[in-house]
């Protein structure tokens, strides 16, 4: 299910609260991804060992996931693992801390258990939406270290965003820098 490379996905995982978070699961010669060790993620992967990848075509949720805490009508329950009602595949994995010893992140192994496609869909490249990703992407990175070339980066995502995203990637878009925004607000 995983090419070689990088597949972004959003991850959920349940301690002692659900949480969803997008993450890219790396294929090289093993499964991983790399999780801060900071976050409500691998906290839960500590707890529980578990790790759901769900496939998912919306990217108003990309950027949600990676800003806010996702309502809890988001979420479906199969035999006790959280997935996302959205997916249109899952795979649930249990994890293994490969490596801690980095400051701030840990390499986290692994391994498939189960999964299930829900629908195959056609899907056709939208640079757009994959522009939604690259800009959340950089605007995680920009909210953990506030550089400024991580800004730059997030307009020129935006701007192949209003070139070639349809409504849902404009309006993701638009949350995004809504969530950047209140993030300089904090900065008082």
């Amino acid at each position: 299910m995983f090419g070689s490379g990088i597949s972004e996905v959003i991850a959920t995982t349940r301690g002692d609260k659900v949480n969803a978070a997008p993450m890219g699961v790396v294929n090289r010669d093993f499964l991983y991804i790399s999780m801060y060790k900071g976050s409500h993620t691998f906290a839960n992967v500590k707890q529980n060992g578990k790790l759901v990848a769900n496939l998912v075509l919306d990217p108003q949720l990309y950027v949600k996931a990676a800003f806010d805490d996702l309502e809890s009508s988001c979420f479906d329950c199969f035999d006790g693992v959280p997935v996302l009602k959205a997916a249109y595949a899952w795979v649930e994995f249990t994890c293994a801390v490969f490596d801690e010893r980095a400051q701030k992140n840990a390499i986290v192994r692994l391994h498939p258990i189960r999964s299930r496609i829900i629908d195959r869909p056609i899907i056709p490249v939208n640079r757009g939406f994959n522009a939604v990703l690259e800009a959340t992407i950089h605007a995680t990175r920009y909210n953990a270290l506030r550089e400024p070339k991580y800004l730059k980066l997030i307009d020129y995502y935006g701007s192949i965003v209003k070139r070639c995203g349809g409504k849902q990637e404009l309006h993701a878009f638009t949350l995004l820098t809504t969530y950047l925004a209140e993030l300089d607000g904090d900065k008082g």
